[in-house]
């Protein structure tokens, strides 16, 4: 059969070929180039992160410490965080001005979410990330103190260190004072508990529930002084009534009246007595006892002497009147403090808070008077310290990663998403290349299934060759004997639709090749002896055939070739996944 192949066609397909053959090797030079710049996107990632992200800075400051012990700077370095120090930095840094003044959305956020944030709170909370943030290390072997401070900004970090340096150096002289006298150490030990004490009772109760307490405090403790006052007053006129009914003129007259009856009027009756008395004596003696002055000094004693005992009537008679005003007032007050509406919870807290505050009280005016007598006392050296490195916000250190460190991360994790990608996208690119294949080796099969040949067409082209036709009758195969040994049928192999055309002719001439000295059979010799003398029938084909007929040519050849190369693909991906 001959070849009708144009050139431009032939060109056309060995170039198609030779991009499809290029395809794989393209897309395995782009991967360093997407790995790459999935790095570089992942390097500006990491970049970009680290200068979103609020960072955190330390700063320190060494200190050399001279003429104190371990234990002195122990307890200094303790008061660091004490409330009162702590309470001096917040001051000193202005960073209560947001929690004094709380912002109009933070309102809201606490009403919607139920949460009760006070100023107490906001304080407390505040005091503890200041403590938080401050570290202290001392090296006992080169007298070294080492503060760092932390905080979101390396200036305010510094300052924070620098402002605790000096607080150290304040509470290590006071330390060192107070270690000479164990006494006021003891005092004022005993004044923090306290302190401490009721600082945690107020914030478990409340400011605003320990004011009402303390005015419920100072009502009960009024109602109570009053109360004591009156019985105070009920005893003391019970007793005044008792001695004032055990009077008798006598005793008036002769014996001294008792302390609690010297102001109730009967002194300056008794002395009235007395200087009537004495008249009567000096009238007596000199007149007689008929004279009219003489009577007149008489009645005027006479009339002492019952004013007198009048008198211890009104006195007795006004005591028992002050008595019965009093046990009313008592009996009042009684009431009054039974009928109160407060519970005994209430009473007990205040109780307590009263407690609290008279043991505060107590615990700082034995603390002041010990520090008094202690400054009068000599005292030792005093300890020194001095600045070595100060803090200061170029010598800040940020805290967490870096930026060589995240922007190191981003390129490691870029680089293998880009891999990653890479192989899922070369996968899939083969996975397309694949069923590609498989769809044009389908076409090419339907295009291939064209229809059998007109018997009667070709019978009417060359009808000599149909003139010695026999029609042969043929085995019948239902029977099974027959089917059994009909060996003409099992001689020929299977089809092998799969396998190329070339290797179907080598296999077929390895299967009959003979060799050139062996003689051919008599009927194959017969043929071949009259090849030569055999009359030839030059094919008739228009020029619509001969196309066809080379299209079908070029689909078998291309179909082959497809063949090929899903084979070769489908072994290197095996070999690959291996």
């Amino acid at each position: 059969m001959q070849h009708w192949l144009e050139p431009d066609q032939g060109r056309d397909e060995e170039a198609h070929e030779h991009k499809a053959a290029l395809r794989p090797s393209r897309s395995l030079r782009r991967v360093p180039l997407k790995i790459g710049l999935w790095a570089a996107v992942g390097l500006a990632s990491g970049a970009g992160l680290f200068a979103m992200t609020p960072g955190e800075y330390s700063a320190e400051t060494l200190l050399k410490v001279e003429g104190a012990g371990e234990i002195t700077v122990a307890n200094a370095s303790s008061m660091l965080r004490s409330k009162a120090n702590l309470d001096n930095l917040v001051r000193a840094l202005n960073l209560n001005g947001e929690t004094a003044r709380p912002s109009a959305v933070r309102i809201v956020s606490d009403i919607v979410t139920g949460r009760e944030n006070t100023v107490a709170k906001a304080e407390s909370a505040l005091r503890e990330t200041l403590g938080k943030a401050i570290d202290f290390r001392y090296d006992e072997a080169a007298s070294h103190a080492r503060i760092s401070a932390t905080a979101a900004d390396p200036a305010e970090a510094a300052r924070i260190a620098n402002l605790v340096g000096q607080t150290f150096r304040n509470e290590l002289i006071r330390a060192q004072s107070e270690a000479s006298q164990p006494i006021v150490e003891k005092l004022r030990q005993t004044l923090e508990r306290a302190e401490a004490a009721l600082s945690g009772y107020v914030e478990k109760v409340g400011q605003q529930k320990v004011g009402e307490l303390r005015r419920r405090g100072r009502e009960s403790s009024q109602r109570g002084a009053e109360i004591a006052a009156a019985e105070a007053r009920a005893a003391e006129l019970k007793a005044k009534i008792a001695q004032a009914s055990a009077l008798k003129l006598a005793d008036v007259l002769a014996k001294p009246l008792p302390d609690a009856l010297e102001y109730t009027g009967l002194d300056y009756q008794r002395q009235h007595y007395v200087e009537a008395r004495l008249l009567v004596d000096q009238l007596s003696g000199s007149l007689g006892p008929r004279h009219p002055k003489l009577l007149a000094a008489q009645t005027a004693l006479d009339e002492v002497r019952s004013g007198i005992q009048d008198a211890l009537k009104r006195l007795v008679s006004s005591l028992r009147q002050q008595e019965a005003e009093n046990n009313k007032l008592l009996a009042d007050l009684k009431a009054k403090q039974k009928t109160d509406p407060q519970d005994k919870t209430a009473a007990d807290a205040a109780a307590r808070l009263q407690v609290l505050e008279t043991a505060v009280r107590e615990a700082r005016e034995n603390y002041l008077e010990a520090q008094q007598r202690a400054e009068t006392q000599p005292t030792g050296p005093l300890a020194e310290t001095e600045v070595i490195i100060p803090a200061t916000a170029a010598a800040a250190t940020r805290l967490g990663w870096t930026l060589e460190q995240m922007a190191g991360g981003g390129a490691l994790a870029g680089v293998g998403l880009g891999a990653f990608f890479s192989m899922f996208g070369r996968r899939k690119h083969e996975d397309e290349v694949e069923a590609e294949t498989s769809h044009a080796v389908e076409q090419e099969h339907e295009a291939l299934a064209y229809p059998e040949p007109d018997e009667a067409a070709d019978y009417a082209v060359e009808p000599a060759f149909y003139d010695d036709y026999v029609q042969e009758p043929q085995d019948d195969f239902d029977d099974d004997e027959d089917y059994q040994h009909s060996a003409a049928y099992r001689a020929y192999p299977a089809a092998a639709n799969d396998v190329l055309l070339g290797d179907q002719i080598r296999d077929l001439l390895m299967a009959n090749r003979r060799p050139a000295t062996e003689a051919l059979p008599p009927l194959v010799a017969a043929v071949s002896s009259g090849l030569h003398t055999a009359p030839t029938y030059a094919p008739r084909m228009s020029d619509e055939e001969r196309q066809k007929a080379e299209e079908l040519r070029r689909l078998r050849q291309h179909m082959a070739d497809l063949r090929e190369r899903v084979e070769l693909h489908s072994a290197s991906r095996m070999a690959g996944r291996r």
